[in-house]
């Protein structure tokens, strides 16, 4: 696979470089924002390593820009800080997941190659168009529709409503939404799935009559079949 490893640390960099070209990966460098947006465009690689501070900013800010720009490849970001509400921040800007520097190579590795082996399955020819009542997501175009009407939906939201469209009428428990929409293996007891959810309610809701999501409380959420 092909790696874009955006990192400022030069030191950093070649040993984290070396390591994965020894793993059999090829890996491309970039050393700030604007260098990482414009070999994330050009080349197109199947997974971006993404160092959380770089000279010209906070690179979550760029993440945002690549979903838009339509790239759907996984993304793990690195920082020296590894706090929680960081971490959090960082999967709400579009991250995929998140370690803390320095980090085993390896390690690495495996959750990028995880991460899309996951984004492959979901993206695979049987897959293009997902529906369920009145609701389309369409993963190609990257476009949900409730009705033919375009619903406008961030990268996490995004995730969120395939989840919930794929299990169609059963329960999600909060467990599974954390793991494969956020990457956690645990609940921070914060509002994080609960301000997703709201997000998501709001624009599939809007201008249709009743809630086409279901809260089971204390246990997950339900999409109704009927829409």
């Amino acid at each position: 696979m092909r790696y874009l490893l955006v990192e400022d640390d030069k030191a950093l960099a070649g040993r984290t470089s070396a390591a994965l070209i020894d793993l059999g990966h090829d890996v491309l460098h970039a050393t700030s924002i604007d260098g990482g947006m414009t070999l994330a465009l050009d080349e197109r690689p199947d997974a971006i390593i993404l160092d959380r501070l770089l000279p010209d900013g906070d690179s979550t800010s760029i993440i945002g820009e690549w979903r838009q720009a339509g790239l759907d490849m996984p993304i793990v970001m690195l920082t020296v800080q590894a706090a929680l509400h960081e971490r959090i921040d960082g999967l709400d800007a579009g991250a995929d997941d998140y370690l803390a520097k320095p980090c085993d190579p390896v390690e690495l590795d495996a959750r990028l190659r995880a991460l899309v082996r996951l984004r492959d399955r979901g993206n695979g020819p049987a897959k293009d168009v997902l529906v369920s009542g009145d609701i389309e997501l369409d993963y190609r175009r990257r476009e949900v529709h409730r009705s033919g009407k375009l619903i406008p939906l961030q990268p996490r939201e995004f995730k969120l409503l395939e989840l919930l469209l794929s299990h169609a009428g059963e329960i999600v428990p909060r467990s599974q939404l954390l793991s494969e929409v956020w990457n956690l293996r645990f609940d921070p007891r914060t509002k994080l799935i609960e301000t997703h959810i709201s997000r998501l309610r709001d624009k599939l809701n809007a201008g249709f009559e009743g809630d086409v999501i279901e809260t089971i409380r204390r246990i997950g959420y339900r999409l109704r079949k009927d829409g």
